[in-house]
């Protein structure tokens, strides 16, 4: 994973978990050779508001199908939550400087044991080679019909190739 995300915007966490190997296990029918990737990334100007940390987490090996491999890795991403409903979307969206597809959502998430929610954006992508879920925290102060899920993919679709490259 790369070190930063977004032209600088973005620098990753040291202390960030390891990528989870179960979820490669779990992906073996849809990926041959899997390889867990994550990375967290926290906004290298921490005075700037409304920014919040990114995560990127996926698998890499030879994809057997992509759509649906990208629908297998958000189904255990989401069944990791003790609570999880999709609030706005999933849409697909190709953003303007990029010719593939992202599936896009807005999710409320309530981790074991918590009795608060919170919100997040997130866009994944699957191609013959890796399926990737970027989430990213919302504000407690937005709304999740605002959240600007076209931004965010186009932010998304940068990220995407500064991945490959890496």
């Amino acid at each position: 994973m790369p070190e930063a995300l977004t032209d600088g915007h973005y620098k990753r966490e040291q202390d960030a978990s390891d990528p989870d190997e179960g979820v490669a296990e779990l992906m073996k029918g849809q990926v041959q050779a899997p390889t867990s990737v994550f990375g967290a990334y926290l906004p290298a100007n921490t005075d700037k508001p409304g920014s919040h940390i990114l995560t990127v987490t996926g698998v890499y090996g030879t994809v057997l199908s992509p759509v649906t491999a990208r629908d297998e890795l958000l189904q255990i991403l989401d069944s990791r939550w003790e609570e999880h409903s999709t609030v706005v979307g999933p849409r697909l969206i190709t953003p303007t400087q990029s010719a593939e597809p992202l599936q896009c959502r807005v999710s409320e998430k309530t981790a074991t044991g918590s009795d608060s929610a919170y919100l997040e954006t997130s866009c994944a992508w699957a191609d013959a080679s890796s399926v990737v879920e970027v989430v990213q925290s919302m504000g407690l102060d937005v709304r999740p019909e605002e959240a600007d899920l076209d931004a965010f993919a186009s932010t998304v679709a940068a990220i995407r190739g500064e991945v490959r490259r890496s």
